[in-house]
C-alpha cells in the first residue's frame, strides 16, 4: 500500500529539493502504517522532528502536496465515459487532544477542524482519486450566528465550499472534454448561487457552440 500511495505521490514540487525527499519519506511512512500517530509511524526521534519540522514549514502547502495525485486522477477520469466528483465535509475532533492554536467546531468546547473533500469516482463505485479539497474551523465568538450570516454575500460564508466544488467539477470538465463530469453533493449543496452558475454555464456554452456554428 505504500509503495502505491509513494509513487501516486511523486513528483511533490515544494520549492525545495530537500523538502520533496523528505515529503516522500514522510508519506511513506504514514502510508505504511496509516493509523499511527506520527510519532509511532516514524523511524525514531530524530525522523518524527524532522516529521513535524516538514508539517510545520509554510512552504508546505497542501494543494502542492496533492498535485501529482490530482494530475493522476485526471488522467483517470479521461479513461471513464462518465466521472462523479463527490464533495462533502466531515469533522477532524481534535478535542482530547487540541493542537496549538486549535480553534472550534460547532460548540466552544470541542476544537478542531472540518474537511471538505471532492472525491473522483465512476457510477460503479470505483475511486479514481483526490481532486480537491479545503479546511476550515470557527472562531467561538461566531458560534450560534446563523441568522446574522445568513444576510453575508456567499464570498464570506462556509457555503462557499459547495460553489468552489462545482466550479472545480467545471474545471475538470474541461480537462476531461471525452468525459462527462457530474457534480454531487448532499442537500446541504442546494444553494441557489450554484444552480445560477449552472445555468450560466449552460447559457454560455450555448453561446460558445452557437457561434461556432454560425462560423461554420
Amino acid at each position: 500500500m505504500d509503495e502505491g500511495i509513494a509513487s501516486e505521490l511523486e513528483g511533490i514540487q515544494l520549492g525545495d529539493e530537500r523538502l520533496n525527499r523528505r515529503s516522500s519519506k514522510v508519506l511513506a511512512a504514514l502510508a505504511a502504517n496509516p493509523e499511527a500517530s506520527i510519532n509511532a509511524a516514524c523511524d525514531g526521534w530524530s525522523d518524527t522532528q524532522a516529521a513535524y519540522r516538514f508539517f510545520d514549514n509554510s512552504a508546505v502547502a497542501p494543494e502542492k502536496i496533492l498535485a501529482p495525485h490530482r494530475e493522476a486522477t485526471v488522467n483517470r477520469m479521461r479513461n471513464q465515459p462518465v466521472a462523479l466528483v463527490v464533495q462533502d465535509t466531515t469533522e477532524l475532533d481534535f478535542t482530547s487532544h487540541p493542537p496549538r492554536d486549535a480553534k472550534c467546531l460547532n460548540k466552544p468546547d470541542r476544537f478542531g477542524l472540518y474537511d471538505h473533500t471532492l472525491l473522483a469516482v465512476t457510477p460503479e463505485q470505483l475511486c479514481l482519486g483526490v481532486v480537491g479539497g479545503e479546511q476550515f474551523d470557527r472562531d467561538p465568538e461566531t458560534l450560534g450566528q446563523a441568522d446574522e450570516r445568513s444576510t453575508l454575500p456567499i464570498e464570506e460564508k462556509e457555503s462557499l465550499r459547495w460553489l468552489t466544488g462545482y466550479r472545480t467539477a467545471c474545471e475538470l470538465a474541461r480537462e476531461c472534454p471525452q468525459t462527462q463530469v457530474v457534480s454531487v453533493g448532499d442537500r446541504e449543496a442546494d444553494i441557489y448561487d450554484i444552480f445560477v452558475e449552472a445555468q450560466q454555464q449552460h447559457f454560455d456554452h450555448f453561446q460558445i457552440a452557437r457561434g461556432t456554428a454560425d462560423d461554420d
